[in-house]
């Protein structure tokens, strides 16, 4: 039942279901009041011109404007009502005035001087190409850069997860979990006993999960069950069908921080597919990244600002009061590592869509070779084009895709962006052991980020997201080293693979491309 409520909700069986119920509509008008059939039709079509020119003036991403013109015009009545109720809303004014002094409070515990003199080195010791995605990032997502913070890449789920049991175990003062899907499972409940334990002994535990995303995993009332715990508990955007203009925006983040020095993150969730302890959709390649250091100040940071946000008491939290430094012993700090780490997030409310400018960073910025793994491979025209600039001018592109997909209709669609991309000298890859989750950007061995979004529209325009940049990190070579084996085990797609699809799958492709940013 909760797997068919999971689909009912979703954006692109309603779009369906409506525009059904739109031609039944007219159907029906046809055949008992076909005198004012065209009257009718006229006003619906009069009814959906001003929603499409507020569309078309929108600063929406334009394939996105497309996709709601194409709907509204083909559907009016249940299109301009489906728009109203799921398009890609922003703050309005009594939320940007709650979320100005999160901001600001974000903001002046991010001025730090250690954070300062970092993006100074860099400027000073690089060509500017990592100073300026460092600029930028720290701008729009109020993060800082930071040096000396260790990192460790698990190219596994099922590696990660006995050390943050470990780290878990370890914590004296607070956790913080921020995760899209958690799941009843050997995963979930071994961290629960851990949470349940620390949370008696005064740590402060805090939960944070997501309604739509746990539909099908957790009962509705699950918070409140953690609550009981001694828990502090707060689901993400809760379901009310057709009711909340929010239910489209959800909180894909995946965050752990112990004591504000140990943060983990990456593409697993917490549920046992992630650490192959069940299996769905063959082998589950996932992926997850340990920070030990300063920088993980900024996963507390973006794990504060969704809960003072979001959270409908009036606890009063300060980010100051979260400083690693109130915690950790100045000894215990003196961690040396090699290169930069910035943590950051985005968020689905504003026109500025940092995970996308970062991942379209990366491309432009790339002389030797990009490396991309993504679930879902939906892409923009702009960032399509980009894609396919950079492997037209001699950069080398490998992207890895699933082999066996979790979702087939937006397989389909992956599979539609093959010809370009391989016309333009892209080299795609389809894991061949099972389904690939992790999201990761590698380029020119010096920079990449780890973290949460797919190459989707969901992911870049619609949710909550957060990744980490690393600039000359030493854990870029296991990144590199982990793409390089998963090669290995997968399945080239050549233009003579791509071109054998027979026409009405291509119609089917073409199709499903249409509603591709509805997904």
């Amino acid at each position: 039942m909760k797997k068919f409520l999971h689909r009912l909700f979703s954006p692109t069986f309603l779009a369906i279901l409506l525009i059904l119920l739109q031609l039944a509509l007219l159907v029906l008008i046809f055949a008992y009041l076909d005198t004012y059939f065209w009257t009718i039709q006229l006003f619906f079509e009069l009814m959906a011109i001003p929603v499409a020119f507020a569309i078309f003036n929108s600063k929406m991403n334009s394939s996105y404007k497309i996709a709601w013109m194409f709907f509204v015009i083909v559907s009016p009545l249940f299109g301009v009502l489906f728009y109203l109720l799921f398009a890609n809303k922003k703050f309005t004014k009594r939320e940007l005035r709650k979320i100005a002094p999160i901001d600001k409070s974000m903001k002046e515990s991010m001025n730090s001087a250690e954070a300062d003199g970092a993006i100074h080195k860099i400027d000073q010791t690089t060509d500017g190409v990592c100073y300026n995605i460092a600029r930028y990032i720290k701008r729009f997502s109020n993060c800082n850069i930071y040096q000396d913070t260790s990192t460790t890449y698990f190219a596994w789920g099922e590696d990660a997860f006995p050390v943050m049991l470990e780290k878990l175990r370890s914590a004296k003062h607070y956790i913080f979990l921020e995760y899209f899907i958690i799941s009843p499972g050997k995963m979930w409940n071994e961290i629960l006993a851990i949470l349940k334990e620390k949370a008696q002994n005064g740590v402060d535990v805090r939960v944070i999960y997501d309604d739509f995303g746990c539909l099908a995993t957790l009962p509705s009332n699950y918070d409140k069950k953690l609550e009981a715990m001694g828990i502090k508990c707060l689901a993400f955007n809760k379901i009310r069908p057709l009711l909340d203009i929010r239910m489209n925006n959800r909180d894909h983040r995946k965050i752990l921080v112990i004591d504000g020095y140990v943060g983990f993150t990456g593409g697993i969730n917490i549920a046992d597919e992630y650490i192959n302890e069940i299996v769905r959709f063959g082998k589950w390649k996932d992926n997850c990244i340990m920070l030990e250091g300063d920088a993980v100040f900024s996963l507390t940071s973006l794990f504060l600002s969704t809960w003072l946000l979001r959270k409908k008491d009036k606890e009063t939290l300060k980010f100051s009061d979260y400083l690693p430094s109130k915690y950790i012993s100045q000894q215990k700090k003196n961690v040396k590592a090699n290169g930069f780490v910035q943590p950051y997030g985005s968020l689905p409310y504003t026109y500025e869509n940092a995970s996308y400018n970062v991942y379209l960073n990366l491309i432009l910025k790339a002389t030797r070779y990009i490396y991309i793994s993504t679930p879902y491979l939906v892409l923009n025209s702009t960032m399509q084009e980009a894609i396919c600039l950079a492997a037209k001018s001699g950069v080398k592109v490998k992207i890895l895709t699933p082999g066996i997909p979790d979702k087939k209709t937006v397989f389909e669609v992956t599979r539609s962006f093959y010809k370009p991309l391989v016309e333009s000298g892209v080299e795609i890859y389809e894991y061949q052991p099972g389904f690939v989750h992790e999201k990761v950007f590698l380029v020119d061995d010096i920079m990449g980020t780890v973290g949460t979004v797919n190459l989707d529209y969901r992911s870049l325009f619609l949710h909550m997201e957060n990744g980490t940049f690393l600039y000359k990190t030493d854990c870029l070579k296991d990144i590199k080293n982990d793409f390089e084996q998963t090669f290995l085990v997968s399945k080239q797609q050549t233009l003579e693979v791509v071109n054998k699809v027979n026409p009405f799958r291509k119609f089917y492709r073409l199709i499903l491309k249409i509603f591709s940013p509805l997904l």
